[in-house]
C-alpha cells in the first residue's frame, strides 16, 4: 500500500546495525490453497518495554516498524529490507531531539525514499504532548533525519502525530487531541507540502460539525488528491461514539470537505473510523467495537466505493471466527483488491488476546475472506494485529507485547508471503 499517514531542520541520528537472524515457518491459514511462509523479526537491540511493532509501514522491499516504548518511551523505528525472500534489519532511526516519553514510532508511513514517523507525546515549546512528526530520507542507502514537523498553532495535549500518511508530495498528520473552537479533543489534521527541499504546513483540516472528544484525526489515509480522516468518537444521530469518516479532496491546491461517511447500520460505541485505508476509489473503514451477532466488540469493517465523485457504502466485512472483544477492524490495510484487517483481541485456541489478522479479496465487486493469519509461536496477550501493512503480495503483522529472550513487551513483527504467486 502506497498511502494504509515543518519548522526546523533537525540533525541526524541514525544507527547502522547488523542484520539479525530470522525464523521461517508455515503460517496458519484458512482455506488457503497455497502455502504462506512466515518470517518473524524483532529489534536486534530490543529491550523490555520496547513495544516493537507499535506501528508498521511497507513499501516494496522496505518496511518501517515502530517501537514507541524504546528508551523509556522516547521511541525508535527500525528499517527492514528484503533480499531473496529474507527480511533483515538494516537501520535504527531515532529523533536527535527526542526525549523520554515522546513515543516516537507510535505511527509510521513510508513511500519510496521518504519515511514519516509520529511522536504524538513529544513536548514542543514547553507544551506537553503537543506532538511532532519526523521526516527521514534515504540517500546513498542510508536513512537520515531531514525535518521535524510541528503544527503552527500547536498546544498542550494536541497529540500531533497520532496518525501520519504520505502520498506524492503531501503529508497528512493527525492531531486527535486538538481543541477546535473551544471543543477539547475535537481534533484536526495538518497538511504539509514539499517544495524547494522543505516540507511546509499548507492547511489545517477540521470537521464542519465537530464536537468535543470526537477524536477527528485519530486515523488518516492519503492517496493523491483525497484524504480520509477518522473521527471514531463522533456522535451520529442519538448514537454516541458511533463514529464517522470525513473525505477531503484537493482542487487547485486547496483541500475541501467533500463528504461525511457513516455506516448504514451504525450503533453507539461502534468506533467507525478507528482505522482507515484508501486506494484509488476504494476506502476501507474499521469499526473495531461494533456488536456483531450479539457479540459486543467483535468489530466490523466497511467498504466504501467512489463513483462519479460520490462515496457509497457497498459492503460490511466481518470475520468468520468472530467473538466478543475481538476488535476486528482495530487496524486495516488496503492494496488493490486485497484488504488486511486486524483483530488483535482474538482468542486463538485457549490463548485470549493472542490476536489474528484476516485477509479479504475482491472479485466481481464482492469482498470475501480468503485467509486467517496467526503467529506460529503466539501466546496469550500478544495482541497480534495491533498494527499491520500490506503491499505487493506481502503482509506485515505486528505484535508489540511478546517476550523476547526474557524481555517482556519487547515485541515482534511477522512477514507473510505466499510460496507461489501473489495475493489473490
Amino acid at each position: 500500500m502506497k498511502s494504509i499517514t515543518a519548522q526546523s531542520t533537525a540533525a541526524i541520528l541514525v544507527t547502522l546495525v547488523c542484520a539479525i537472524p530470522l525464523t521461517r515457518a508455515a503460517a496458519q491459514m484458512d482455506r488457503d490453497p497455497l502455502a504462506w511462509m512466515e518470517q518473524k523479526v524483532t529489534a536486534s537491540d530490543g529491550t523490555q518495554n520496547s513495544y516493537f511493532g507499535s506501528a508498521t509501514a511497507l513499501d516494496g522491499a522496505t518496511a518501517l516498524i515502530g517501537a514507541d516504548g524504546e528508551n523509556s518511551f522516547q521511541g525508535a523505528a527500525y528499517i527492514f529490507t528484503e533480499s531473496n525472500g529474507d527480511w533483515q534489519q538494516t537501520q535504527r532511526l531515532m529523533a536527535k531531539t527526542g526525549q523520554a516519553g515522546d513515543e516516537f514510532g507510535y505511527r509510521t508511513a513510508l513511500l519510496g525514499d521518504t519515511a514519516v514517523i509520529g511522536a504524538f507525546s513529544a513536548t514542543v515549546n514547553g507544551n506537553t504532548s503537543q506532538g511532532a512528526a519526523y521526516v527521514f530520507n534515504k540517500t546513498k542507502k542510508k536513512w537520515r533525519e531531514g525535518q521535524e514537523l510541528t503544527a503552527n498553532d500547536g498546544a498542550v495535549f494536541d497529540n500531533f502525530g497520532a496518525a501520519v500518511a504520505i502520498s506524492d508530495d503531501t503529508i497528512a498528520v493527525g492531531a486527535n487531541g486538538a481543541t477546535v473552537g473551544g471543543n477539547p479533543a475535537q481534533g484536526a489534521v495538518y497538511v504539509f507540502n514539499y517544495a524547494n527541499g522543505i516540507w511546509s504546513q499548507t492547511q489545517k483540516l477540521t470537521a464542519n460539525d465537530g464536537a468535543s472528544y470526537d477524536n477527528f484525526g485519530l486515523s488518516v489515509a492519503l492517496d493523491g488528491s483525497t484524504i480520509l480522516v477518522g473521527s471514531p468518537r463522533a456522535t451520529i444521530g442519538s448514537h454516541s461514539a458511533q463514529g464517522a469518516v470525513y473525505v477531503f479532496t484537493n482542487s487547485g491546491g486547496i483541500w475541501s470537505l467533500a463528504q461525511k461517511l457513516t455506516s448504514s447500520d451504525g450503533a453507539a460505541n461502534d468506533g467507525v473510523g478507528q482505522s482507515v485505508a484508501l486506494e484509488n476509489n476504494i476506502a476501507l473503514v474499521g469499526a473495531y467495537f461494533a456488536t456483531v451477532n450479539s457479540h459486543s466488540g467483535q468489530g466490523a469493517a466497511y467498504i466504501f466505493t467512489r463513483m462519479n465523485n460520490v462515496w457509497s457504502q457497498t459492503q460490511k466485512l466481518t470475520s468468520s471466527q468472530g467473538e466478543a472483544d475481538d476488535y476486528f477492524g482495530n487496524t486495516v490495510a488496503l492494496d488493490g483488491k486485497t484488504a488486511l484487517i486486524g483483530a488483535d483481541g482474538s482468542t486463538v485456541g485457549s490463548n485470549t488476546d493472542q490476536g489474528k489478522a484476516y485477509l479479504f479479496a475482491e472479485k466481481h465487486g464482492n469482498w470475501k475472506q480468503s485467509h486467517i493469519f496467526t503467529a506460529s509461536d503466539g501466546v496469550q496477550d500478544d495482541f497480534f494485529g495491533a498494527a499491520l501493512a500490506l503491499d505487493n503480495g506481502t503482509a506485515l503483522v505486528s505484535t508489540p507485547h511478546p517476550t523476547i529472550d526474557g524481555n517482556t513487551y519487547q515485541g515482534a513483527g511477522y512477514f507473510f508471503e505466499q510460496s507461489a504467486g501473489g495475493l489473490p
